[in-house]
């Protein structure tokens, strides 16, 4: 009884491993004709016009984690960059697209820091997906 007891709460200590996600944030006022966005908790998306300018969503772990990282973007016009970093700029993964981009990327994800999805448009016309899971080991 013991042992199954102590399973279900490895189980559920397992399952309690979380990122929080907020967002979207802009920075210094965008430009935009158009723009929609929906933000969860493992994914960030948006579809925008004439974009310029940056923004993020924020990420924090409640313990340090390997998170497996889809990205994509499909750009029809200008440029989009898109990179995951924490808070002393160090870069985690990078694109830039004025096509489309797509990455696949695990990171280690540190307790305690913050980390943003940044999203820098030049005159872009498109969208972008990010989605993130906790790997389980």
């Amino acid at each position: 009884m013991k042992s199954i007891v102590f399973l279900l709460l490895c189980a559920i200590n397992l399952n309690a491993q979380t990122i929080k996600s907020s967002g979207t944030h802009f920075v210094d006022g965008i430009k935009d004709k158009s723009w929609s966005n929906a933000n969860g908790e493992n994914f960030t998306n948006a579809k925008f016009k004439s974009y310029t300018g940056s923004c993020y969503a924020l990420l924090e772990v409640d313990e340090t984690v390997e998170v497996s990282f889809q990205a994509f973007s499909e750009i029809k016009a200008g440029r989009l960059e898109f990179k995951l970093i924490d808070e002393k700029e160090n870069q985690y993964f990078y694109c830039s697209a004025t096509k489309e981009c797509e990455l696949l990327k695990d990171v280690i994800l540190e307790k305690g820091k913050k980390y943003k999805l940044l999203f820098t448009g030049t005159n872009a016309n498109g969208n972008y997906e990010v989605t993130w899971e906790i790997r389980k080991k």
